[in-house]
Formats: C-alpha cells, sequence, structure tokens
C-alpha cells in the first residue's frame, strides 16, 4: 500500500522510471569521467613532487576516514591491495591523474574563456550534495573553502562544455562466444 500508486503496474512503472534515471545519471558521469580522461592524455607539463606528495597525503587522508567509517582497519585494506608497494603506487597514480585531470580542465576553462555564475557554484555544490547544495555550499563559504568551490564548479563547467563539444562514437561489442 504506497500513496500515489494505486496498483501494482503504477509501483512496477515507478520503479523503472527511478532505474532509468539512476542509470542515465550514472551513464553521463561515466561520459563527463571518458571525456576528462582523454583530456588529460594530452596534457603535456610538469608537477612539481610536493603537489603530488599534497595529493597523496590528501587521498590518505580520506582513505583512512573512509575505512574507520567502515570499520575496516588499514593495515587489512592494504593488504588486500596487494601490500604497501602495490597500494603505495595505486595512490600515486590515483593522485597524477586528479592532479593531471584538473589541470586539463583548468586550461581547457581558462583557454576557452569561461566564466562562472552563481548557476555554475550550484551546480558544484549539487554534484557534491544532491540532498542539500545549499548547506554545502555555505558549510564550504563558511569554511574559507570558496576558492575550492569555485575551481570545482570551474572544473565542472569545463568538463560539461568537453562533453558537449566531444565527438563520441559508441561501438557495439560483438557478441561474447558461446564455451563449447
Amino acid at each position: 500500500n504506497i500513496p500515489m500508486l494505486n496498483n501494482a503496474e503504477a509501483l512496477r512503472a515507478s520503479i523503472r522510471e527511478a532505474l532509468l534515471a539512476q542509470q542515465q545519471a550514472q551513464y553521463r558521469e561515466m561520459q563527463l569521467s571518458m571525456v576528462a580522461d582523454e583530456l588529460a592524455r594530452r596534457f603535456e607539463g610538469a608537477i612539481a613532487d610536493e603537489v603530488y606528495e599534497s595529493m597523496r597525503d590528501t587521498l590518505m587522508q580520506n582513505v583512512r576516514g573512509s575505512l574507520a567509517q567502515q570499520g575496516i582497519p588499514f593495515e587489512q585494506f592494504v593488504e588486500a591491495q596487494g601490500g604497501d608497494q602495490q597500494f603505495s603506487m595505486m595512490l600515486m597514480v590515483q593522485a597524477r591523474q586528479m592532479l593531471v585531470q584538473g589541470y586539463a580542465l583548468d586550461a581547457l576553462f581558462r583557454h576557452e574563456k569561461m566564466t562562472l555564475d552563481d548557476e555554475d557554484i550550484m551546480a558544484a555544490c549539487r554534484a557534491m550534495n544532491p540532498a542539500d547544495p545549499t548547506t554545502a555550499r555555505r558549510q564550504m563559504e563558511g569554511n574559507g573553502q570558496a576558492f575550492v568551490l569555485r575551481e570545482t564548479a570551474g572544473r565542472l563547467k569545463a568538463n560539461r562544455w568537453l562533453l558537449e563539444h566531444a565527438d563520441i562514437t559508441v561501438s557495439e561489442e560483438p557478441a561474447a562466444e558461446k564455451a563449447e
């Protein structure tokens, strides 16, 4: 018994609609990620070691915080990732990818002479906290992170511009042959 849904067919339609919307949002996020990855592959610059180390430290803090929330011991997680050396390499690769992608999107934003307006800022806040973007904005600005918010909004705007102007080809994968 669900208000607004009179019968089982209405419930099925509602669930189908919600799943389709979720799938479309995930597909768009995948597209945004893919075009940003492609742009990052074209990056031709150097990033100072100190910047890598700072990003690695930030990622490490995020991993530790996330694991603590889940009740997973850090050492157990590292071991599951293949040990200290493998985990460190993975972290450095991720740090480099994030930095290069961010720098490339910043360069695109400047190259296209984009500007930010209030809606761009709110779009970034919605990406961070879909349920309550206004609170996300208030907290970031209140914590002295307005620069980070503007940087995030600029990168998001550049990423969306990139997707709109990308030449995307979707190819059908051949059906997997049945094992005999």
